[in-house]
């Protein structure tokens, strides 16, 4: 496809954000809220609009709050499904519950919300859009140079365009071409290797967007209940309801959930796509009783009938050495999965990712609205938001470590009644769910 065929590119601009993924359309909706005109600011994405795919899906409290500021909260709340809560279980009963409600006198979003990423992606593209700005697509970035007017940084395109820009913005993912093109090094915290930064019993996930027959025991299914988790010796496995087909950007009229396992490394590999029987298989053997397909241990078997999207992944952390670099006589910021990836657990990647970019547009907005030479305001924000990102690599590590301890078999699970007791105390659930929401942790 050639530029004559797209929307064009200009050959100046301001600001270049490159991804428009969550982090990329927060930061330009920031920019522009800020003070920032459109006409400065562009926007590339190397996909066509909206891959097919539901990723991440949980906006937590912090995250919400964030994009109320810029009127895109109340839009993304009536477009998914408010989680009450957490439960954690075994085969045959729950026995830790952690309700959001105790953190309404913090918050005025005390819920989880399901949403698929595509869905979250629409919303923040059409404010976007009524902000003046829209995304170029598809335009893959491929390099950068200093700039052959002698200032800035040429944006070297795919299609043979150059974009030169005095702020380049990297959202373009856990591959970030901008952060390579940068030099940056790119790396688990711990110094470990890629082929050895995860937990061998839960480095491997694979997860499923489905429709159930039946719908079993409304308790785990109910549209409301949250996310529940499943901890056994066989593996873990998580359900979280989508409720409406609008929630996920899946053409249904089927109720959707999304469904999680792990898999052990020494086990197998897990299939790239996996199947409805793979999965059926997954459910039979570490989900709740009640929710499985074998009629000889349940009396009311729940059947998988439609698999509407679903991927494997490693779980493994990288973070970047610097979220901020002078290059080519620019100015390169790193946000969201460029800036740092870590496991999923907690559902924390996308909202970190958001809250980097709505702060990012603030402050780069006053930097440029200032007339500010010295770039100490820009590399004291971005290194304020890699201890974030250091902060909540740490976090989902932790959580890693005790789902693999939950699922070791044991002659007496304690470790689940410890849970039990500590949070039966208000003070304990309060702030295991005030870390959760993203609130102990912006």
């Amino acid at each position: 496809m050639t530029d004559s065929a797209l929307l064009p590119v200009p050959a100046e601009t301001q600001i270049l954000i490159v991804g428009a993924g969550p982090s990329g359309l927060a930061t330009a909706i920031s920019l522009i809220s800020n003070g920032i005109q459109p006409s400065n600011i562009a926007i590339v994405d190397g996909l066509e609009k909206h891959a097919n795919s539901s990723r991440a899906l949980a906006i937590h409290a912090a995250t919400l709050e964030a994009l109320d500021k810029y009127g895109c909260a109340s839009k993304l709340v009536e477009s998914g499904i408010k989680g009450s809560g957490l439960r954690v279980g075994d085969r045959t009963s729950t026995f830790v519950e952690s309700r959001f409600s105790c953190i309404t006198s913090y918050t005025k979003f005390p819920f989880v919300l399901a949403l698929a990423q595509v869905a979250t992606e629409k919303i923040l593209e059409d404010r976007l859009n009524e902000l003046g700005v829209e995304v170029l697509r598809p335009y893959r970035v491929t390099g950068m140079k200093e700039s052959d007017k002698g200032q800035g940084i040429d944006v070297l395109l795919e299609s043979g365009s150059v974009i030169r820009t005095n702020y380049v913005i990297g959202a373009d993912g856990a591959r970030s071409v901008i952060r390579q093109a940068s030099g940056i090094n790119f790396a688990d915290p711990d110094g470990q290797s890629y082929n050895h930064n995860f937990d061998e019993r839960v480095g491997q996930m694979v997860l499923a967007d489905v429709s159930f027959s039946g719908e079993g025991d409304q308790a785990f299914l109910g549209t409301e209940s949250g996310a529940s988790m499943c901890a056994t010796a066989d593996g873990m496995c998580l359900l979280i309801p989508f409720g409406k087909p609008s929630s996920t950007g899946i053409v249904t009229n089927e109720t959707i959930y999304r469904v999680g396992f792990n898999i052990p490394q020494s086990v197998e590999v897990p299939p790239s796509e996996p199947s409805l029987e793979y999965l059926q298989t997954k459910m039979d053997r570490q989900a709740p009783l009640h929710l499985t397909s074998n009629p000889e241990t349940n009396p009311n078997p729940v059947h998988i009938t439609h698999v509407h999207w679903a991927t494997r992944y490693r779980t493994h952390s990288s973070i970047a050495d610097v979220f901020f670099k002078r290059i080519h006589g620019g100015v390169v910021l790193l946000v969201g999965d460029s800036g740092h990836i870590h496991s999923p657990v907690g559902g924390q990647g996308m909202n970190l990712g958001l809250r980097d970019a709505l702060g990012l547009g603030s402050v780069l907005a006053e930097h440029i609205n200032n007339g500010n030479e010295d770039t100490t305001d820009l590399e004291n924000y971005a290194a304020s938001r890699r201890v974030r990102g250091l902060e909540n690599i740490k976090l989902t590590k932790k959580l890693m470590g005790v789902l693999d301890f939950m699922v070791q078999p044991r002659w007496f699970n304690w470790p689940k009644w410890i849970l039990r007791l500590l949070l039966r105390v208000p003070f304990f659930e309060r702030q295991i769910v005030y870390r959760l929401s993203g609130l102990g942790n912006w």
